[in-house]
């Protein structure tokens, strides 16, 4: 069951959205109608956030910003036609999709189902990249490990390297823990 977050002006506004999302799909939905109500909400909880624009106290646009930062929701955002275009050119560094009122039921879930694979993406992605820095704070490490290595007991490089790896299989650690333990011993020692 997808849980979605609708924020919007008035609680009829909500309904209406309720409303066409619940012909479609069982989904478990929660309705506000202010942004500062919406900011009380953890966006992390949800599937994906529906805003209304423009809010009660706020546009909305600030709002959308916040909930894309702290959430990998996917965020869906309703605009006046004339508006769309120009909305969507200030929330475009934050992943949400701007449909244009009126718009149909079609368009609503179409867009609620791409903006979901969107977020699945830019979650995959930030693990790529958090696997791609660990991996290269790892090589890092173990590079400055083998210098230290390369200077206190003076190997060349091909013997630190080999002292690192050989040193990882005996113990049954990461090289990253051993370089960890070089630079601990000597540096500590030596600096």
């Amino acid at each position: 069951m997808k849980n979605i977050l609708i924020v919007a002006k008035t609680q009829d506004v909500c309904d209406g959205i309720a409303q066409l999302l619940n012909r479609e799909s069982e989904c478990c939905l929660t309705a506000v109608t202010s942004g500062s109500d919406a900011r009380k909400e953890d966006p992390s909880r949800y599937d994906s956030v529906i805003i209304s624009t423009p809010l009660g106290d706020e546009f909305g646009l600030d709002l959308v910003a916040e909930f894309s930062r702290r959430s990998h929701a996917g965020i869906v955002v309703l605009a006046k036609s004339e508006l769309a275009d120009e909305v969507q050119k200030k929330i475009r560094f934050t992943g949400a999709f701007v449909i244009a009122r009126p718009f149909t039921k079609a368009v609503l879930i179409q867009t609620l189902k791409n903006s979901a694979i969107a977020m699945q993406n830019v979650s995959r992605l930030e693990e790529e990249n958090q696997e791609l820095n660990r991996r290269l704070s790892d090589t890092k490490l173990v590079a400055r490990a083998k210098e230290t290595l390369m200077e206190y007991l003076k190997l060349t490089e091909e013997q630190a390297h080999r002292h690192i790896q050989k040193q990882a299989m005996d113990m049954r650690k990461s090289q990253r823990e051993i370089a960890e333990d070089i630079l601990k011993t000597y540096c500590n020692n030596g600096e």
